[in-house]
């Protein structure tokens, strides 16, 4: 072997987890890469058409809505049309770059609560590279890692008393998705359990969304838009379920619109009613969600009970149960088995949609996913409800 052969090996052995990070990110980037020339169904009957518009009208179109998401996302897209490239490229480039900052914000969370470089390492690899965060950005240019971007930082900043900052990354995640409610019930626990947050703190979150939506607003935009945005999105499709696996798949069929007539408020009063119960059973144990692992565990069983039993739940929706069982898994290294299952089946959707490829007909998918529903419960039951645990700080 050279002297520059001993001296490369040398400095790689030195510097290996740098190295592997610069690697993992090259090939996750190239592996994004290979779906950009893809076009989905949502790109050529939605976002294009968004984007032709916003376009052709200028700045001067932010004084009104186009497409269904919320202003923040209509304002980007705006920028974007400012530059000379084309509607496909651009959006997928604004969902790959996220999928980097979540795939960071994935790895900080894991490096607070672990201590460990080389889990975050792990955690990062396995979320850039992850089937379905690929199939999201670069093959469906769709959006979802930004929101639950955030989610993980709030998480972040919780985990280090930064309760400010903490409801600040909420509220930028509820200003480009509605599916933030998923992660809020875990707050509300927690706010409820460990009365180390104000309810003042929850009003951040409107506040946030009213602050990135004011360029709109002072072009000329109804202030009402901010608040009703996302009452519309509410009740769009209406279908009872959109490819998503829940209870009701399992139920009837979605294509019927009198199915999503008929449960659409017994969907919204059966999760309150869920969440309620393990409140209140919280509650009577006296639960210290202060403990890193109680707290996602928890925040994994409530964002999965809102996709479980909700109306109107698409196959992306289980995007950020899919992120945070992976950063449960790699950290305490136990019940692996949830991560796997809860991806493969999100992957079905997929494939689905993107491919018109059925690897499971959605009622089998339903009894699998509704299993793995009971079991994370159970876990839920076992490790925080029926054992006199020792309490743990967010900072241990």
């Amino acid at each position: 072997m050279t002297k520059i052969e001993h001296k490369i090996f040398n400095f790689i052995e030195r510097h290996i987890l740098d190295v592997f990070f610069v690697v993992v990110t090259a090939f996750g980037i190239a592996i994004h890469l290979c779906g950009l020339s893809f076009k989905s169904g949502d790109f050529t009957s939605f976002l294009n058409p968004w984007w032709n518009v916003i376009k052709d009208v200028g700045i001067g179109g932010l004084k009104t809505q186009v497409g269904n998401y919320n202003i923040p996302y209509q304002i980007i897209i705006y920028i974007l049309t400012l530059f000379p490239w084309s509607p496909l490229l651009a959006y997928k480039t604004l969902s790959i770059i996220f999928d980097i900052v979540l795939a960071f914000s994935v790895a900080l969370l894991v490096k607070e609560i672990s201590k460990s470089s080389v889990y975050s390492l792990v955690a990062y690899s396995v979320t850039l590279c992850s089937m379905t965060v690929v199939f999201n950005s670069s093959f469906w240019a769709q959006c979802d890692s930004i929101y639950v971007a955030f989610i993980l930082f709030a998480i972040y900043f919780l985990i280090k008393e930064k309760n400010v900052p903490s409801f600040v990354m909420l509220g930028v995640s509820f200003a480009f998705k509605l599916q933030v409610v998923f992660i809020l019930p875990v707050f509300l626990f927690y706010y409820v359990l460990n009365k180390k947050i104000s309810i003042l703190h929850f009003f951040i979150i409107p506040a946030v969304d009213f602050v990135l939506c004011s360029p709109a607003i002072f072009l000329g935009r109804n202030i009402a838009d901010v608040f009703t945005i996302y009452l519309r999105q509410t009740d769009y499709g209406k279908q009872i379920y959109m490819n998503c696996p829940n209870i009701f798949a399992f139920m009837c069929d979605g294509n019927n619109a009198e199915y999503y007539r008929l449960f659409k408020s017994m969907s919204i009063l059966l999760t309150v009613v869920i969440l309620g119960i393990m409140l209140c059973l919280m509650i009577y144990k006296k639960t210290d969600l202060s403990n890193t692992k109680n707290f996602l565990l928890t925040a994994i069983w409530t964002s999965f009970t809102c996709i479980m039993f909700l109306s109107s739940m698409h196959e992306r929706y289980g995007y950020l149960l899919d992120i945070l069982l992976i950063v449960y898994a790699v950290i305490y290294r136990k019940n692996i088995i949830p991560a796997i299952v809860c991806n493969l089946v999100s992957l079905r959707g997929y494939c689905f949609y993107l491919f018109k490829y059925e690897v499971l007909s959605i009622n089998l998918t339903a009894l699998v996913y509704i299993g793995m529903y009971l079991y994370i419960t159970y876990i839920l039951i076992r490790d925080i409800l029926i054992p006199e645990k020792k309490v743990i700080s967010l900072k241990e």
